[in-house]
This record gives structure tokens, C-alpha cells and sequence, in this order.
């Protein structure tokens, strides 16, 4: 992965990480309206500073009375 720059970012560069899904209840189990969920929190992070977006993991192992609840985990560096 190259920073704007063109240079290569380090191995040691911090990677966070959070984890997002629907609000509990009807509709939880919504993947098309998780992926807009995942977009706009990606673009809110955007606002404080340029975010490097390292990888997404999509989860579909949980399960309550609503049904399946997916969830994502949105890895990013900081730059």
C-alpha cells in the first residue's frame, strides 16, 4: 500500500479498528442498508483527516429473536 506521496506506508504504522452493525431490532438483518451504515461511518471519520482504509470483515454469526444481525469491522490508518 503507497501513501499520496507514492512512498510505501510502514509495516509499524497503527492500524485501529471498530465494529459497526444495524441497530438492534426489525431490519438488523438489512446487509444492503449495513453497507451504507459502513460508508457514511467511514465518511464521518474522513472529516478529521485523511483515513487509509486497511481491510473489512463481514460477520454474519450472530443470531437473537430479530433474526441474523451482520456486523462489520472496518480496519484504518491515520495519516
Amino acid at each position: 500500500m503507497d501513501t499520496d506521496d507514492g512512498k510505501p506506508v510502514p509495516r509499524d504504522a497503527p492500524c485501529y479498528h471498530y465494529g459497526i452493525n444495524l441497530p438492534f431490532g426489525e431490519g438488523q438483518d438489512d446487509v444492503a442498508a449495513l453497507l451504507r451504515h459502513v460508508a457514511n461511518s467511514i465518511d464521518d471519520l474522513a472529516a478529521y483527516g485523511p483515513v487509509d482504509i486497511a481491510g473489512l470483515m463481514y460477520s454474519n454469526n450472530e443470531v437473537n429473536e430479530h433474526g441474523e444481525w451482520p456486523s462489520m469491522t472496518v480496519f484504518y490508518r491515520l495519516d
